[in-house]
C-alpha cells in the first residue's frame, strides 16, 4: 500500500469514527427528549430513530436494546451535584437546585425521566436502582444516621411530588407561584425532615 492510500485509508478511519460518536450521540439525545416527555412504554425505538433522523437499525447497533438505550439516558452525570457537604441546608439546597436552576435547563434531566416512566412494570428495577445510586445514597449519606434513607426519602417524595403536579400536571397555584417563593416553602419542608425531629414529642 502506498502513502497515499495509507494516509487515505486513515482519514476514511477517522472520519467513520467520528460519524459514529455524532451518530451515538444524536441516537442518545434524541431518546432523552422523548423518555422526558412520555413514559418508556410509549416510547418506540422507531420513534428515537425518526427524532435522530437514522434507520431503526442503527439504534440496536449502538445500544444493543431500547432497554439499554434507556439506562444509557439516565445517566447524564449525577442529579447529586447539589450536596455541598453540610446537611443542615440540604433541603434548599435540593429543592432550589431542582425548582429555580433546573427550570432553565433542557427537559431531559434524569430525575424527570424517571418520574415520566414511574407506572411502567419493565424497567422498575432499572428505575429503582438509579434513583438509589444518583440520589438517595448520596443524600442518605450526607444525612447520615441510622434514619439516614428515610430522611432522604422524605425530602426526595416532596420534590417528586411538586414536579408532577408542577412540570406535569401544570396545576394552576405551583404553576404560577415564582420559583423562588416555591424553592422557600418546600425547602423548609425538606429541611424538616432531614434535620428535624420526626415523631411528635408526648406531653
Amino acid at each position: 500500500m502506498s502513502l497515499r492510500d495509507t494516509a487515505k485509508h486513515a482519514s476514511d478511519r477517522c472520519r467513520r469514527e467520528r460519524d459514529a460518536v455524532a451518530t451515538r450521540q444524536a441516537i442518545l439525545e434524541a431518546a432523552r427528549t422523548l423518555f422526558a416527555h412520555a413514559s418508556y412504554e410509549r416510547v418506540t425505538v422507531r420513534d428515537i430513530a425518526c427524532k435522530a433522523g437514522i434507520d431503526p437499525a442503527l439504534v440496536i447497533r449502538y445500544f444493543g436494546s431500547k432497554e439499554n438505550l434507556f439506562l444509557a439516558a439516565l445517566d447524564k452525570g449525577s442529579c447529586s451535584n447539589f450536596l455541598d457537604g453540610e446537611s443542615r441546608g440540604l433541603g434548599h439546597s435540593l429543592i432550589h437546585h431542582y425548582i429555580s436552576h433546573r427550570s432553565k435547563q433542557d427537559a431531559s434531566d434524569p430525575l424527570l425521566i424517571m418520574i415520566r416512566s414511574a407506572s411502567s412494570n419493565d424497567n422498575s428495577d432499572i428505575l429503582r436502582q438509579t434513583l438509589n445510586e444518583q440520589l438517595l445514597q448520596p443524600i442518605a449519606e450526607q444525612v447520615g444516621g441510622p434514619d439516614g434513607h428515610l430522611r432522604a426519602e422524605l425530602a426526595l417524595s416532596q420534590l417528586i411530588g411538586v414536579i408532577i403536579m408542577r412540570s406535569l400536571l401544570h396545576t394552576e397555584a405551583l404553576s404560577a407561584i415564582p420559583d423562588e417563593r416555591l424553592s422557600q416553602i418546600v425547602g423548609s419542608v425538606c429541611q424538616h425532615y432531614i434535620s428535624d425531629e420526626l415523631e411528635e414529642k408526648s406531653t
